[in-house]
């Protein structure tokens, strides 16, 4: 009886801890929504990319203001997925479908903006099909926004 009630106990906070890792787009800053944007800007200037992708997950999202360096860094990792729009609406408001069984790309962003202008001072964008990411690839992410 112990080891079914502990074996719930894990279940529900592995549950709890899964959902905490989801960002709505509803709560995302305005320079956050910008970075998104330059990511998806990004993605559909590729040649290889001939569909519309759009964001249906969001990892990772953090926003913070160094005054020592007077710069906003934000950092976001969201899972892009392709629709069965043409990448030249990429930018439209159009609704499209999320293709089944298409492409799903993983991008890691990291951009500094200038403190109060707001300005783009630099950036790092990496978007690979999901399963490209690894150990050593999360890694080399980490230490490309770090410098």
């Amino acid at each position: 009886m112990e080891l079914g009630r502990t074996w719930c106990l894990l279940v529900a906070v592995g549950l709890i801890v899964a959902s905490e890792g989801q960002v709505p787009m509803s709560e995302l800053s305005d320079l956050q929504n910008k970075a998104v944007a330059l990511a998806a800007e990004d993605l559909h200037s590729k040649k290889n990319i001939n569909n519309r992708f759009q964001v249906f997950s969001i990892l990772e999202a953090t926003e913070e203001v160094s005054y020592y360096s007077a710069g906003i860094f934000v950092r976001l990792n969201i899972m892009k997925r392709q629709t069965n729009c043409p990448k030249k609406h990429w930018n439209e408001g159009k609704e499209c479908s999320a293709v089944n069984g298409g492409r799903v790309f993983d991008c890691y962003i990291c951009i500094k903006y200038q403190y109060g202008s707001h300005a783009l001072l630099s950036s790092f964008i990496d978007c690979v099909l999901s399963r490209h990411v690894n150990t050593d690839r999360r890694h080399k992410r980490s230490q490309q926004c770090k410098s």
